[in-house]
């Protein structure tokens, strides 16, 4: 796949968690280092760059087939991202290199998808959902979400339509909540949920969030026997 420089256009904000805004960009033009119209694969990051120093990568939220880019990103105090974005208006110019990563989706027919992931680290899961979505023949979905309660889950108006395929627990650490949702609901962590699931080889699973969250997810599931080869992650710092 060829990696593109140029510039994103913002043409949209808007509020989707605690400290969470979700960015919806165009793609104002690109140099691509080799021929092509800019593409990706779900899954993957782009680099955008605040300074002439500082560039902050962020994975697509977006699918691959939609007109638009889009990134949810998390406030960090004193970040000079944070500062920029949270100060951004409809219109600004963002430049930009990418796609890059290697958090795809397998080729595996007959593959069980399980996405486990915290706070942002839901952004190329849903990627991922909704391009499974679109497969002729998509492969059984579960989406294992956590945060400390309802203000903590990005997209949560949203989660149960991305797919009917999709099977949706989510867990909240501290705080239910008292709305009924289209979903598992359980005080606790997700790690809960794969503690108890039933799991083979066909399973495979898709893990994003922050180091820690990735490592216990990771350890889990070696202790329950799963195969490094059906362990996809990617790490947030």
């Amino acid at each position: 796949m060829s990696i593109f420089e140029g510039t994103l256009k913002l043409e949209k904000i808007e509020d989707v968690a605690r400290d969470t805004k979700k960015f919806i960009f165009s793609v104002a033009n690109t140099s691509p280092l080799s021929s092509g119209n800019f593409s990706f694969l779900a899954g993957q990051f782009l680099s955008l760059q605040f300074t002439e120093t500082a560039w902050r990568a962020y994975s697509i939220a977006s699918s691959p087939v939609e007109k638009n880019i889009e990134l949810i990103v998390r406030y960090v105090a004193d970040g000079t991202a944070s500062r920029i974005f949270w100060h951004a208006k409809k219109g600004d110019i963002f430049p930009f290199k990418g796609p890059f990563g290697k958090f795809l989706l397998s080729s595996h027919p007959d593959a069980s998808l399980v996405f486990c992931g915290t706070g942002t680290g839901i952004a190329p899961l849903r990627s991922m959902i909704l391009t499974e979505k679109k497969r002729k023949n998509p492969r059984p979905m579960m989406l294992l979400y956590g945060g400390r309660d309802k203000d903590d889950i990005a997209y949560l108006d949203e989660i149960s339509e991305w797919s009917p395929k999709l099977k949706i627990h989510l867990g909240f650490s501290r705080t239910l909540p008292t709305k009924k949702l289209q979903a598992r609901a359980e005080l606790c962590r997700i790690t809960k949920f794969l503690e108890e699931g039933m799991w083979n080889e066909n399973h495979e699973f898709y893990i994003c969030g922050n180091g820690d969250m990735v490592k216990s997810v990771v350890e889990l599931l070696k202790s329950k026997g799963i195969s490094e080869e059906n362990v996809f992650m990617e790490r947030f710092n």
